[in-house]
């Protein structure tokens, strides 16, 4: 059921027959980190449970995942959104994109609300109520606030021989040391390409939405259902465009500021400029998109720029990438971000 990820898969079953601590699985999102840590959880129980854990409904099952606060009163409603939440974390589902805002809560000191690092820490001087092991899913857990790391810290130090605790991230150095040198790493890399194309072919999507969808998903199934599922949203048409003859004149790039500001989200630009530019990267070792519009513009700014402009450029647009999440001003945003582009 886990995709590709050959060497993660036969790490983990190896280890399936007695795992203990931490571990922290980190790599691209949309890679199969959620997935993987479900079936092992399910792996180091009794068969006639997975289906239950698949489902993240067994008591012993504590999955963690970015949400908003708790509140101080009314906390019935708070259950009820964060169990609508739950389910979409469960097994064949695709990851939710969370609000930036989104945390993975610690809980109030008088309310050890499930779903909460406090909850867990609780849940955890305990042995399983029906399982073999219990298993705490701490899913994105680079998003939780240095207090909430802290508080989980202490779990962490004193793990019970039947407990077993997995945290997921694809941004593992956002984690503090004292966490990542207490856990073991599982690295998950990128889906090939043909493993991805395969998979949504599975799913009864056509043979050019497929390839459109890998090309710009660079091996994360849940950017290719996203593409798939708003294409529109995913790639500027505007930006694919003005890539076609590039221009850096403050003419060019004010007509396109004024096009795109306010208009296009900024993280829909950011990707369209990361898709054509990591695909002239990959055109420099003989491999071409299906997409016929995307490969012509690939081929043409191929021709005219330089290997450390083009490293120069993906750099930058991963920096940039990072920087959407703190809602910059989308006009000093793009010209900061056009101005520094290199086409030579």
């Amino acid at each position: 059921m886990l995709k590709g990820q050959q060497h993660a898969r036969e790490f983990l079953e190896r280890i399936s027959k007695n795992p203990e601590g931490g571990f922290i699985f980190f790599g691209p999102d949309g890679v199969g980190k959620r997935t993987a840590a479900i079936l092992f959880a399910a792996a180091v129980n009794p068969p006639s449970y997975s289906q239950d854990i698949f489902d993240l409904k067994v008591p012993d099952i504590s999955p963690l995942f970015p949400f908003k606060a708790p509140p101080d009163t009314k906390t019935d409603k708070w259950l009820e959104d964060w169990g609508d939440e739950k389910e979409k974390y469960a097994l064949n589902k695709i990851s939710p994109v969370f609000p930036s805002s989104s945390v993975i809560p610690i809980g109030n000191k008088d309310k050890e609300l499930v779903g909460t690092i406090r909850d867990l820490r609780r849940e955890m001087r305990f042995p399983p109520r029906v399982l073999k092991k219990r298993v705490a899913l701490l899913f994105d857990f680079d998003r939780i606030r240095e207090s909430g790391a802290n508080a989980f810290l202490k779990t962490l130090e004193e793990p019970q021989h039947d407990t077993v605790l997995i945290l997921t991230t694809s941004r593992p150095f956002a984690l503090l040391p004292t966490i990542r040198s207490r856990c073991k790493m599982v690295r998950f890399k990128e889906l090939p390409d043909e493993v991805v194309r395969e998979y949504l072919l599975n799913q009864g999507f056509d043979e050019e939405d497929a390839g459109i969808a890998t090309d710009v998903a660079f091996g994360s199934l849940r950017q290719a259902f996203k593409y798939l599922a708003d294409r529109d949203k995913f790639i500027s048409e505007n930006i694919l465009d003005w890539l076609e003859k590039p221009s850096s004149s403050s003419v060019a790039l004010g007509n396109l500021i004024d096009s795109l500001s306010w208009r296009v989200s900024l993280e829909r630009i950011i990707h369209s400029f990361a898709v054509v530019f990591r695909w002239t990267l990959r055109a420099r070792t003989g491999r071409h998109p299906s997409w016929k519009r995307l490969a012509g513009i690939v081929e043409s700014i191929s021709l005219n720029i330089s290997t450390p402009s083009l490293v120069h450029n993906i750099m930058l647009t991963e920096k940039m990438a990072s920087r959407v999440s703190l809602n910059p001003t989308p006009s000093l945003f793009l010209y900061s971000y056009l101005t520094s582009l290199k086409f030579n």
